[in-house]
């Protein structure tokens, strides 16, 4: 009988050793993947943080705005025609180029 419990001793013993040991590797693992984590959201940031300085997000930008722009200006007319006859909306173009050139003037050193 103390053959068979030192048999079963030793094996749960060797399980144990085992268990422990995949225990460790996995906590090793786990404190690996963490720390990867946090270098891939500073990466994250540094990427987001120089693709915001670069020329190609500002053009991007722009290309937005302009296109919002657009929008904005055909809904308008739009608008015009359907609700304000009395107004023509070729005059309204004519405002806007009006304006921007008012607008560049006034930017231009003195």
């Amino acid at each position: 009988m103390t053959k068979v419990v030192a048999e079963v001793q030793s094996l749960l013993d060797k399980t144990t050793a085992a268990s422990k040991k995949k225990d460790s590797k996995i906590a090793h693992i786990h404190k690996e993947v963490d720390q990867l984590r946090k270098k891939l959201e500073i990466t994250d940031n540094e990427a987001i943080a120089r693709y915001k300085m670069s020329v190609e997000y500002k053009s991007s930008l722009h290309m937005y705005d302009a296109d919002s722009l657009k929008v904005v200006i055909k809904i308008t007319k739009e608008w015009l025609v359907d609700d304000h006859s009395e107004i023509n909306p070729n005059e309204f173009d004519r405002y806007l180029r009006k304006r921007r050139d008012t607008d560049l003037a006034a930017q231009r050193p003195k």
